[in-house]
């Protein structure tokens, strides 16, 4: 899943170049992120600045075909985040 992450997180960024370069900078910093195997901090980072990201996506087509991998890696990320929370305590 991680692989699956950092591929998305890649692509994201390549796709949001056209769009807003300072977008895909952050985009970049994601995947960047995600190359070691991440923390619980770090991915909660990951969440937060693509959570940024989407929030600052313009309206329009080309957006929202950028819209559809930002949430699919939005989906990875918090998936990643559910596999590293501890156990709840008995």
């Amino acid at each position: 899943m991680l692989d699956e992450a950092t591929t998305e997180a890649r692509r994201l960024a390549a796709s949001l170049r056209s769009i807003d370069t300072d977008l895909a900078e952050s985009a970049n910093a994601v995947w960047l992120a995600l190359e070691p195997t991440p923390d619980q901090a770090t991915l909660m980072g990951c969440a937060a600045t693509l959570e940024a990201i989407e929030q600052r996506l313009p309206p329009g087509t080309l957006a929202a075909l950028v819209r559809v991998r930002l949430t699919r890696l939005q989906g990875l990320v918090n998936a990643l985040l559910d596999d590293d929370l501890p156990p709840p305590a008995a």
